[in-house]
């Protein structure tokens, strides 16, 4: 069962269409909700009246901020559910309205009156980071946050990395390369946007059927906003339509709670596609400014950074996230002296936070663009100058943590072998053909899992677990297998409950690539218990010792001898009178990777635990008459510490790296004074199957300490490394440097035609 290609347990469902989303659900009584949001940037609202919008017919609710003063957010407590006083971005909600249709919903918000005295936007992190910059938040020192975060003013999170002797080592450089590289957003775009079905019951507490990664986090930030205890919020999260980041936070979860917790009926709310596009919680925008220092003999001597993110008009998650850019700046290389500043800058504009793999595409992007200017600078080969420099077993990295299971070299040799680099790219029609590469290290992020297994008499088993199944199979392929393979039984006698706030344990959530490394092993602990349980029963029925049993296809037997067996069923036939009940809980929280703590300033995210390793090689066609880039081939190899089910890695692998070639070549949020200009699928461009090529999945094997079997994070690592490979096969077919993506037709063609 362990490394199988075996089917997911809701494949069926999807395939047949039977599988339910949030959106599907009908409650009896149900009201739409609708959100009314701000249409400016930046303003005081003087006041607002709701007395109209609350009068007309078919309105079953209208609430606003004085229905929910408490304050939340994901690491600094800076939002609350609706502006009162300020509003800081086009899109921010200012009132809700449940109604018996969508139509009666939005005539009652046209019928609010409100009454703004607009304040000066600022839109450009740059521009905030100056003294003179309004403030986005007059009143930051009050939010609550953690010691450890360096914030001031429109600087909501300062992290930085201080490693060996900087200004020594640029002053014995031989060369010293410098760069600035400037990245855009993009959105999730989940194929289903945000969506919720709220319930009430006669005391007020809400079940919320969401399309949510994260039910616990969701619960919590709830919670904190209407000032409830956590028993009075439940969260369960039927089939997901995607996530990638855009479903951690709670959303259009809080104002159907507190709609359905005022009209004491059930409220149904789901985002359009273009509220999902124009106040979702994007990619952050970035400015990457890297200095690099080589000695005499070509060897990377020293590594200044200073990142800028974009982080919009809320924190979100840019606080942990300015922590992952340190850990990216200096590449996966071995750089003795390294000085790295990344912050996080409130703007008047949507909030911007985690989108899979977030920092990482932005960070790999400069990085490994940098990494080719330096190699090109030395007259070396891209790859030879990186197999140089890689990170090897045993390492330890600028933040001080010592690297096991790195699998970089052979990730890099069989990303090149595979694309054949260097070799047969002369085209006879003069075509600008280029190859590229791109590496990078990326974290599996730790968080507490918990899983519990219950024997039916029948044998069966039920698996709930607190994981979210998001779409990649972590869950419905890869926890049922560890069950399976640890109890000897076929999937299809496993029954998962998962997602669900008041009928599973605990999980910190689908995001940072560790649904399975942490609840796998939660899954296999809780696995193994059960199974001891069994076999300390069916050691006596065959009255052998419990070390010479062995299990398979749900029968015990005594190792060598399989005419003496008994079968779960047989041993759970009592279970009601005799025997009693078999079941278990495994929990699971990954121990800290030791690191230097004297290294890192304010970085909550001071390390990669059970990092992965990864290379992505990219041939492209160029056409210098329009710009336009062709992917013609790619591959991605990666490290996957153990592949539970390669099947669904490959998926992975393939689906991670459209998504990074829609983020190079062609998806881009455009903003215009603070509004998003293509929130729809007409302007806003995603890939499609004509965009992208066979994607060859290579899948290398270096085992992790931590993961059950040695596995690592497999979701996020395909799209992070994407645009770099690209950009840098594009600089080899034209012998042009690009500095920003997307790598759109225009941009290409003025890089290559600048007096155009």
């Amino acid at each position: 069962m362990q490394s199988s290609r075996v089917v997911r347990l809701d494949a069926l469902d999807k395939l047949s269409g039977t599988a339910r989303y949030a959106s599907d659900l009908v409650l009896p009584g149900m009201l739409v909700g609708y959100i009314v949001r701000s249409d400016r940037p930046h303003a005081r609202i003087r006041s607002i009246d709701l007395a109209a919008a609350e009068a007309l017919p078919g309105v079953g609710a209208v609430v606003s901020g004085k229905d929910a003063a408490g304050h939340f957010g994901e690491v600094i407590k800076d939002q609350t559910a609706f502006a009162t006083d300020v509003v800081r971005y086009i899109g921010e909600p200012i009132a809700a309205i449940a109604a018996e249709s969508t139509e009666i919903a939005r005539a009652a918000a046209e019928l609010i009156r409100l009454d703004y005295a607009d304040l000066t936007p600022v839109l450009d992190p740059n521009a905030a980071l100056r003294a003179e910059a309004p403030l986005v938040h007059s009143d930051w020192s009050a939010y609550t946050a953690p010691e450890a975060l360096v914030r001031e003013g429109n600087i909501c999170s300062r992290a930085t990395l201080v490693q060996g002797d900087v200004e020594g080592a640029f002053a014995d450089a031989t060369r010293i390369i410098e760069q600035t590289y400037t990245t855009h957003s993009t959105h999730q775009a989940p194929m289903e946007t945000r969506a919720v079905v709220a319930d009430v019951d006669a005391r007020g507490r809400v079940t919320l059927y969401a399309s949510t990664q994260h039910p616990f986090g969701v619960r919590a930030q709830i919670a904190e906003a209407l000032g409830v205890p956590l028993t009075d919020v439940r969260v369960s999260a039927p089939h997901v339509g995607g996530g990638f980041g855009s479903k951690l936070e709670s959303s259009v979860e809080l104002y159907a709670a507190l709609l359905a917790r005022k009209a004491r009926r059930p409220v149904k709310l789901v985002n359009s596609r273009d509220d999902d596009l124009s106040t979702g919680n994007p990619r952050h925008p970035m400015t990457i400014h890297l200095k690099s220092a080589v000695d005499s003999h070509g060897q990377l001597m020293a590594r200044q950074a200073d990142v800028v993110m974009d982080g919009g008009a809320y924190a979100a998650g840019s606080p942990v996230l300015t922590g992952v850019a340190v850990n990216l700046a200096t590449g996966p290389y071995r750089i003795p002296h390294v000085r790295v500043e990344a912050v996080a800058v409130y703007t008047n504009r949507l909030p911007f936070s985690a989108y899979r793999g977030p920092t990482g595409p932005q960070m790999v992007f400069a990085v490994e663009s940098h990494t080719d200017a330096i190699a090109r600078d030395l007259g070396v080969d891209p790859l030879e100058f990186r197999l140089r420099h890689v990170y090897v077993e045993g390492d330890r990295a600028p933040n001080g943590q010592i690297l096991h299971g790195v699998g970089l070299t052979d990730a890099l040799q069989q990303a090149a072998g595979a694309l054949g680099w260097r070799a047969n790219r002369a085209d006879a029609d003069g075509t600008l053909r280029g190859q590229g590469l791109s590496c990078c290290w990326w974290t599996t992020t730790s968080g507490a899992a918990a899983c519990s297994i219950k024997m039916n008499e029948d044998g069966t088993l039920v698996v709930q677990t607190g994981a979210t199944e998001i779409g990649t199979g972590a869950v419905t392929a890869g926890v049922a297998q560890i069950v399976a393979a640890e109890l000897g039984i076929d999937l299809d006698r496993i029954k998962l409950v998962t997602g669900d706030t008041e009928a599973t344990p605990y999980d910190a959530g689908a995001q940072g690539s560790r649904t399975l490394f942490n609840m796998g092993a939660a899954a296999r602990e809780a696995a193994i218990q059960v199974r001891d349980q069994l076999f300390g029963r069916a050691a006596d029925i065959l009255e052998a010792h419990v070390d010479d049993l062995e299990v398979s296809e749900g029968e015990i037997y005594v190792r060598g001898s399989r005419t003496q067996r008994v079968s779960y069923a047989d041993l759970m036939a009592g279970a009601m009178w005799a025997t009693g009940a078999v079941t278990a809980t495994g929990t699971f929280l990954a121990p800290p990777t030791p690191y230097n703590t004297n290294a890192l300033t304010g970085s909550l995210y001071p390390t990669f635990n059970s990092p992965s390793f990864h290379c992505h090689a990219a041939e492209v066609i160029v056409d210098p008459s329009t710009g336009l880039v062709k992917v013609e081939r790619f591959v991605a190899a990666q490290d996957v510490g153990f592949a539970i089910n390669p099947t669904y890695i490959e998926g992975q692998i393939q689906g991670g790296a459209a998504q990074g070639i829609g983020y190079a070549l062609l998806e881009e949020l455009h903003f215009e004074d603070g509004r998003v200009l293509n929130p729809n699928f007409a302007l806003y461009k995603l890939p499609t199957t004509l965009d992208v090529p066979n994607i060859q999945a290579v899948i290398v094997e270096h085992p992790s300490e931590n993961g059950p079997y040695g596995i690592k994070g497999v979701g996020e690592p395909p799209v992070i490394a994407s645009a770099a490979a690209i950009a840098n096969a594009v600089y080899d077919a034209t012998g042009v440097q690009m500095t920003q993506t997307p790598l759109t037709p225009e941009r290409v063609y003025r890089a290559l035609h600048p007096e155009a």
